[in-house]
């Protein structure tokens, strides 16, 4: 069964329906031997000659439409799987690789069509997961919370209760689903205690819900799980603010992840901005050596616009102006709409007394508080919550698939 890039391809079930040993010894003497140079013009040139040979054969059909996903090439795989599917209807395998390659080729209702019939003659967990996949993109949310929790409830695995509570967690305008989303997440925590993912997400949810001291020793735990593995400390040190008490323990496993990975961009930021900030009755930071991680940050990952703003506020403190206008200019340079490096740049600008590029940045923010109160009008608008549920900053936790890649 084919799946998604990122999933690979399943030929298990493919195997059994070869009709030659020419072919089985060119087509799958491996799994990647399919996917580049000579050897995949090779496999295509004999797919598509069995094919044309045998256009009543089931098998010659799909295996060329699985081919054809393989290589991303979907709609040519679409249309060899719809063949497949006219001679057998009732192939699981064919059905659902037809409906995600109508799904990944952006057409939402051939891929709702087919998973509906699907289910109504052989209800999987997995043809309800992606039909919730479906109806998400297709902004139907109510109905795809509805097949995550059915997709949970026929298979509570450790893959459908995260996708379930992560929608609810990215979809907190409809009332419920935060509430829900912190509720799965406990579930599964307490069902995979020692699944990272579902750790961090419910460090996540805990943080939706304001219970910030609770979100980070969640997450914290979450690192402890696995400390090899880079995602948890990302959604530790974006949270690190939100519970000053807990500061030390956040910076104690950043230096074991800088120490893992020494040319991690954000973890060496992270570190910094640990080492920066100070909890009540703890010695001042040092700061050359904060500077000196953010340095390290920048040359590691020079478009962590983040990197240079902080390293520009630590020299505007120290009245260093020109080394704190240069590092906010690199910063609106990667992210011009960034409101906070303006304001800081219309400030040192005016300090300086370069009026002129002051009133420039002044403008420039003006502009984008425009723009802010325009886009907080059309969320506000009862016609638009598909807009409002997908504008704005995007939430800690981006997909349901995002952590777990």
């Amino acid at each position: 069964m084919w799946k998604s890039a990122s999933c690979g391809l399943r030929i298990a079930g493919t195997l059994s329906l070869l009709p030659f040993a020419t072919f089985t010894a060119l087509a799958f003497q491996s799994a990647s031997a399919i996917t580049t140079g000579e050897t995949a013009r090779q496999v295509e040139q004999t797919l598509l000659q069995a094919a044309k040979q045998s256009p009543d054969d089931f098998g010659a059909q799909q295996r060329l439409g699985e081919f054809y996903l393989q290589q991303n090439r979907l709609q040519q795989g679409i249309l060899y799987l719809q063949k497949a599917q006219r001679l057998n209807p009732q192939d699981y395998n064919t059905g659902y690789d037809l409906s995600l390659a109508y799904l990944n080729s952006g057409d939402n209702a051939n891929a709702s069509t087919q998973l509906h019939t699907m289910i109504a003659q052989r209800e999987t967990a997995e043809l309800d997961d992606l039909l919730a996949e479906v109806d998400e993109k297709s902004g139907d949310y109510k109905a795809a919370a509805l097949e995550y929790h059915r997709a949970a409830q026929l298979d509570p695995s450790e893959n459908n209760i995260f996708d379930l509570a992560s929608f609810l967690l990215q979809h907190p305008n409809y009332e419920g689903f935060l509430d829900n989303a912190l509720k799965f997440f406990e579930y599964g925590v307490e069902k995979y205690p020692r699944s990272a993912k579902m750790t961090v997400g419910l460090g996540v949810a805990l943080y939706a819900e304001g219970k910030y001291d609770d979100a980070v020793r969640t997450l914290c735990a979450a690192v402890d799980l696995d400390p090899t593995d880079p995602k948890p400390f990302q959604f530790l040190g974006k949270v690190s603010t939100a519970s000053p008490a807990r500061i030390p323990e956040i910076r104690d496993r950043l230096q074991k992840i800088v120490q893992l990975y020494p040319g991690n961009g954000p973890a060496i930021y992270y570190y910094a901005m640990c080492l920066w900030r100070r909890s009540e009755g703890e010695a001042a930071a040092d700061l050359p050596t904060v500077e000196a991680l953010l340095k390290r940050a920048i040359a590691a990952a020079p478009a962590l616009y983040e990197a240079h703003f902080e390293l520009g506020i630590l020299y505007q403190d120290q009245q260093r102006y020109q080394d704190a206008i240069r590092e906010l200019n690199q910063t609106v340079a990667l992210r011009p709409d960034f409101n906070r490096a303006h304001y800081r740049l219309f400030l040192l600008y005016s300090r300086t007394h370069q009026k002129q590029l002051a009133d420039e940045h002044l403008a420039i923010l003006k502009q984008i508080k425009h723009e802010d109160a325009e886009a907080e009008e059309a969320e506000d608008n009862p016609m638009s919550t598909q807009a409002k549920s997908t504008q704005g900053e995007k939430p800690l936790v981006s997909s349901s698939k995002a952590v777990t890649k």
